[in-house]
């Protein structure tokens, strides 16, 4: 998410456009805060990420006349500038990774922090489905608080059942887990492997380096530049395919 917007800032600056973000608890808030910004102008359009099926700010923002550019799975809807990301492309890609290492059970760890990216879960939570119906015993999902301490503490829950590999959608996350099983003295990969869903320096700052799934934050953030650019001259529709994720290869698998 920090490459992605960092991405999204340079690319409006290069255009002498400034970008301001702000934190809000929840959907009553947010709309809140785009009525404040409509009410006193200056703000001249809205980049959203993580939209959801039938998204209540794009009705919201619309209404308010300000232009909109997202990032968007396919299944969410059109009719608005976007970055188009292949969700469930992102997850083949790291179960196909998976699928020749050592462990064989996959625990995908969802927190609540992670808000901004309910479209990842949703899928993600598909994932666990087979298509007969049946549940995929090999791929776990599990709900952990809000902060490290209790994603660590849902992820420690996870290895009573015996090794796994743990996905983090955090890098922030898989770091902290990673430094906590060491203190415990469990071997990393071969007590338990760390993946992260989120790729940055971090990831390769850890010792041991941590695998992470690239979802090209930097390439998609400056496609949102180029999207939100062009709905601040009046385009509404043009949406552009993001880049294939990969899985870049740490020490940690």
């Amino acid at each position: 998410m920090t490459a992605l917007v960092g991405a999204l800032a340079g690319r409006l600056i290069e255009e002498g456009t400034s970008l301001m973000t702000r934190v809000v608890r929840d959907d009553e808030a947010e709309e809140r805060l785009y009525r404040h910004w409509a009410s006193i102008g200056g703000i001249s359009g809205v980049a959203l990420l993580g939209v959801r099926t039938d998204d209540p700010r794009l009705p919201v923002l619309a209404e308010l006349g300000l232009p909109v550019a997202a990032v968007a799975d396919a299944s969410h809807g059109d009719g608005f500038p976007a970055v188009v990301v292949d969700v469930e492309g992102s997850v083949a890609a790291l179960r196909t990774f998976l699928a020749g290492r050592a462990q064989r059970r996959t625990v995908y760890v969802v927190a609540e922090d992670d808000r901004d990216d309910a479209p990842w879960h949703a899928v993600v939570e598909d994932a666990a489905v087979l298509e007969d119906g049946e549940v995929d015993d090999s791929f776990e999902v599990v709900h952990a608080g809000r902060g490290g301490e209790a994603v660590v503490t849902a992820a420690t829950a996870a290895l009573a059942a015996g090794p796994a590999t743990l996905v983090f959608h955090s890098d922030v996350h898989a770091a902290a887990a990673l430094a906590a099983f060491r203190e415990r003295g469990l071997r990393v990969p071969e007590d338990v492997a760390i993946v992260s869903w989120t790729y940055s320096t971090l990831c390769q700052s850890t010792t041991p380096s941590i695998t992470a799934l690239n979802r090209r934050g930097v390439e998609i953030g400056a496609m949102l530049g180029d999207r939100m650019l062009g709905a601040l001259a009046g385009d509404r529709t043009t949406q552009d395919r993001a880049p294939a994720p990969f899985v870049v290869l740490g020490e940690t698998t």
